[in-house]
């Protein structure tokens, strides 16, 4: 063995040591926190692993015995190392599930939560496991519109939930421009390409915001609602997932994320991942009951906040502080987003093609 192969074997077993410590550290957290909050000296906590498609976050599964709540759960935590808040607050994610699954709307049950460093200094939401299917293979049973119905469906009725029982009451709503205002941070660390693009798509937003946002009562916004983040079952959808960026807004904002979701069947080969579901964005509006000529400015915006996220986290992987080589297909999808959003904004839903 070479002093390279040395070395690189060391770095693999630190590396090995290191997970099994961390992971040891995740298990003995939460069945502590589980026995103290549950009451119940003989909860056991076991069978860490990942869970998910590794862009959603830090998502694992755990076994849980010797309480009546036991079973396969799924374990949510927040990034080592990073301060408690906004969409490292998991235990706000849970709180917001929480309220949705107690009103019988599609979401999780929550078994526990804490926006507090609890496990492994991270703070947890801990969810019942939901039994459903991803959109496409419910699209091939069903079809693409049937997707869609049903993800309108959902969001109508997560929309009705009172505000007061939302998870999140004392939190202040975004506006329509403060929603667009919340992804501009990001636009200004994107490649030069989007933001010149992107400012040029936001002058825009911003000289018709008055007109066209249609001011309404706020609602509990997922924020990122697109195909991708639903699980679905012959009756529908079964849940909505990934509420971390979760807020009180504009009803409209959801509506266009499903739209941009389908817009983004055009853009390929680059993959989609928030679901190529087929339809046409009137046939969206129609089925939701949506005056396109608001709509339409809300749909520039989602282009505008997507493009946004999708700028940011390509340089983020560039500069090796978050891997996903994913982020290096989508430049395609980031660019047309931004021409799109305009054309949208300027001629409606018909205008792209």
């Amino acid at each position: 063995m070479t002093e390279d192969d040395a070395t690189t074997t060391n770095s693999r077993q630190l590396m090995t040591e290191t997970a099994i410590e961390q992971q040891e550290a995740i298990l003995d957290g939460l069945q502590g926190y589980l026995r103290n909050a549950w009451e119940s000296s003989g909860v056991e906590v076991t069978e860490l692993t990942e869970f998910g498609d590794g862009h959603s976050g830090h998502t694992f599964t755990v076994e849980i015995a010797g309480d009546r709540r036991g079973g396969r759960h799924v374990l949510r935590l927040s990034p080592p190392g990073v301060s408690i808040s906004g969409p490292a607050d998991v235990g706000r994610q849970g709180r917001i599930m929480a309220a949705l699954a107690a009103k019988g709307l599609p979401a999780p049950a929550v078994l526990a939560e804490s926006s507090e460093p609890v496990i492994d200094r991270r703070a947890f939401a801990l969810m019942e496991k939901v039994e459903g299917t991803p959109w496409g293979v419910y699209a091939e049973r069903y079809g693409h519109a049937r997707v869609a119905e049903s993800a309108i469906a959902a969001l109508k009725s997560i929309q009705q939930l009172p505000v007061d029982h939302s998870g999140i009451p004392a939190e202040s709503a975004y506006s329509p421009v403060q929603e667009i205002e919340r992804w501009l941070p990001l636009l200004e660390r994107s490649p030069e390409s989007a933001r010149n693009l992107g400012n040029t798509l936001l002058g825009s937003l911003m000289s018709s915001a008055d007109e066209r946002s249609a001011p309404t009562a706020p609602v509990l916004v997922h924020g990122d609602f697109h195909y991708g983040n639903l699980l679905f079952g012959s009756d529908g959808v079964r849940a909505v997932l990934d509420w971390e960026i979760a807020s009180l807004g504009h009803p409209l904002t959801d509506l266009a994320c499903l739209a941009v979701a389908s817009m983004r069947h055009r853009y390929a080969p680059d993959p989609n991942p928030t679901g190529s579901v087929d339809i046409a964005l009137s046939e969206l509006l129609e089925k939701y009951g949506a005056d396109p000529y608001f709509a339409c400015w809300h749909i520039a915006s989602s282009c505008l906040k997507y493009a946004a996220i999708i700028g940011y986290n390509l340089q983020l992987h560039r500069r090796g502080k978050k891997i996903d080589p994913i982020y290096e297909s989508l430049q395609w999808t980031m660019q047309m987003l931004l021409l799109d959003g305009q054309s949208i904004l300027k001629r409606g839903v018909n205008g792209i093609s």
